[in-house]
């Protein structure tokens, strides 16, 4: 089992420059990819997207790579053809002008397009690295994203478990709640009739009442929801979005119980029941 939630974070450096790959990894009902890249690894934001697409079903997943503190400065070369017909112009509009203050050359210099910086360019080395470095975050995100979904296992199989034990209560007080109720009807009927109780009435009744009340077919089927569940834990798949199924129906049983029981007993087993429903559902949220 895995979670959707997960995070790793890598810095290294080569011989031009220092760089950093992040990913974060948060809840999501299907698979977003989002990636944040440098202007020079724009071209390359496919691949990190296909390479991401790979290794992860469902989740947010957020991939930042950040280069940082080259250490070769970059070549720069100036236009001087340009440079001559900005000066010139700018002669022609001193004199035109009648400016006293001598032309400066420098201001020429501050001009659009007069400095060119060559485009830095990443090696195939260069590159290589970032991608070795990528997949080992991928694998400890990965690896953290299972951790995490060990202790979530592990916490659902605990609700399981108590749900099983209150199940298997709410049986027996069912019981015991038909037999009371079966009682408290033939005493009502006999004070009514007086003594004399019209038995194909009472067993008519008690028919109805016993239906009324019956919960077997709600308990048989949380049972077999809760089997379910600790089948589909095993699974090595996504299995969040059909363990959030199974919660739902649970839910529904569960609830059918507490509208037929009429019992103050079974109600505050409901209740706990449906506290540990809700929290294997807040799980559920966060599985792939």
């Amino acid at each position: 089992m895995e979670s959707m939630t997960g995070y790793a974070f890598a810095e290294k450096s080569n011989d031009n420059f220092s760089y950093s790959v992040e990913i974060k990894s948060l809840n999501s009902k299907y698979l977003e990819i989002y990636v944040n890249l440098p202007k020079i690894l724009r071209n390359d934001e496919n691949e990190f997207t296909q390479i991401l697409k790979k290794h992860f079903e469902r989740g947010k997943i957020e991939l930042t790579i950040d280069i940082f503190d080259w250490n070769s400065a970059k070549p720069v070369s100036l236009n001087t053809q340009l440079m001559k017909k900005y000066y010139q112009e700018l002669e022609t509009l001193h004199k035109s002008l009648r400016i006293t203050e001598p032309l400066r050359f420098e201001s020429v210099l501050l001009l659009e397009g007069i400095t060119q910086k060559e485009r830095t360019v990443l090696s195939d080395k260069a590159k290589k690295d970032i991608y070795s470095t990528l997949n080992s975050v991928i694998a400890k995100t990965i690896e953290m994203r299972k951790k995490e979904g060990a202790v979530i296992k592990k916490d659902i199989q605990s609700c399981l478990g108590a749900i099983a034990k209150d199940v298997a209560k709410i049986k027996s007080v069912s019981k015991k709640v038909v037999e009371e109720k079966k009682d408290i009807l033939k005493s009502r009927l006999k004070n009514i009739a007086e003594g004399n109780i019209d038995y194909t009435r009472l067993y008519t009744e008690i028919a109805l009442l016993a239906e009324k009340l019956d919960i077997n077919e709600e308990l048989v089927r949380m049972n077999d929801h809760l089997e379910k569940f600790k089948v589909l834990l095993k699974d090595e798949g996504q299995v969040g979005r059909r363990l959030d199924f199974l919660s739902q129906e649970l839910f529904r049983e569960i609830n059918t119980i507490a509208a037929k029981s009429n019992n103050s007993e079974i109600s505050h087993m409901v209740v706990e029941v449906k506290n540990h429903i809700d929290k294997i559902r807040e799980h559920c949220r966060n599985i792939v």
